[in-house]
């Protein structure tokens, strides 16, 4: 379904500090313009691409696509010549369209949805992304704004001409470093590919995000969760040193953010609803099994044991033995038998995991944990 949204997309310009051609350069199984046009077009909205210098080689070097290309015969006057050319072929069915640098690649399409959405709620609003308080890209503009934008001529281009209507800004936080990552020099782009190796697992940074920004989660459950990842890093580092392979990076973010739905129905299910959508798959995948695994647990990936684990071993802010955890669990809930079978079921399921890592490890947990 099309959108009432259009993305110009700024590709117009040198790539001065680059040797190579940056719109043109490899980011995964696709160009970094590619890899942008894709983003918006998932999400319904219509695509403009400012082309320029080197126009036909970018033509030929990206796939095909229905979207409108707009030459800039004055590139070379700078970006906001593009912008206005982008605008000047906007079509009159858009109410609002997102500016969107090519050398801004990675920026992941939840944080499109999030900005969409609060483009609905708030039509005469310029929409920018946050990320921990800080601006980025794309800032999404009502169409109401053009004329202005193509009759100004000040210094300092479209950032100066939004400076002048900050009562119009709306901020919206977004879990999302990308829009801060801009791809100007080779050192940008190794980066860059080193971010692509990892792109369903959300950084420190973002995890953060996601807790205080995003999901608003109470000092106590993020303490929880914190301690949870202390655990889960001590297990997983000793599985590392008897000669299994756990992403520890990949432990250390699911445990943060294990509990994000914390005081939602299924909160591991509901956990890991919200960062599939936020594009954190792997980690909502563990999310998913952080209070139960299923009895045949074999196809549940070494992360996802070593996090449930290490959440047994939590109790509040308090590590605990597991019998401990357990046995306060059948104090406050167990006045049924039904409940309380069902917490003596999963202690012998924490326990099984536990003696399984032990004989792996070759030593107990205990003297790892409560050293």
């Amino acid at each position: 379904m099309k959108s009432c949204l259009a993305a110009i997309i700024l590709a117009a310009g040198f790539s001065s500090r680059m040797e190579p051609f940056k719109p043109l350069l490899p980011a995964g199984s696709e160009t970094i313009t590619d890899r942008i046009i894709t983003t918006f077009l998932r999400k319904g909205i219509e695509v403009y691409l400012v082309v320029g210098w080197r126009q036909d080689e970018l033509k030929a070097g990206i796939k095909n696509y229905d979207i409108t290309f707009v030459e800039n015969r004055d590139y070379a006057k700078g970006m906001f010549t593009s912008v206005q050319a982008g605008l000047r072929a906007l079509q009159a069915n858009h109410k609002a369209f997102f500016i969107m640098p090519v050398d801004i690649p990675l920026v992941r399409p939840f944080t499109i949805k999030q900005l969409s959405e609060a483009s609905e709620n708030q039509p005469d609003k310029i929409i920018y992304p946050v990320f921990r308080k800080m601006r980025g890209h794309p800032t999404l503009i009502p169409v109401k704004l053009v004329p202005f934008i193509l009759k100004w001529e000040k210094e300092g281009g479209l950032k100066a001409f939004l400076d002048t209507h900050e009562a119009m800004a709306s901020e919206v936080p977004v879990p999302d470093s990308n829009i801060l990552f801009d791809v100007d020099t080779p050192e940008d782009y190794r980066l860059l590919k080193e971010r692509l190796q990892h792109d369903e697992i959300p950084t420190e940074d973002e995890c953060e995000a996601i807790l205080s920004d995003i999901c608003s989660v109470p000092q106590n459950v993020r303490s929880h969760s914190l301690k949870v990842a202390e655990i889960a890093q001590m297990i997983g580092q000793a599985l590392l040193k008897a000669g299994q392979k756990p992403d520890l990076t990949v432990i250390r973010a699911a445990a943060l953010l294990h509990d994000i739905a914390r005081g939602q129905t299924n909160h591991d299910a509901t956990g890991a609803r919200m960062l599939e959508e936020m594009g954190f798959t792997l980690i909502g995948d563990i999310v998913s099994h952080h209070i139960d695994l299923p009895e045949d647990n074999s196809s549940v990936s070494l992360e996802s044991r070593v996090v449930y684990l290490a959440d047994k071993f939590v109790q509040g802010e308090a590590v605990v033995p597991i019998e401990e955890r357990f046995q306060s669990a059948i104090s406050r809930f167990g006045g049924t038998s039904e409940v309380e079978t069902k917490i003596l079921r999963r202690k012998q399921q924490a326990l099984s995991m536990k003696a399984e890592f032990e004989a792996i490890i070759g030593r107990k947990l205990d003297t790892i944990i409560f050293r």
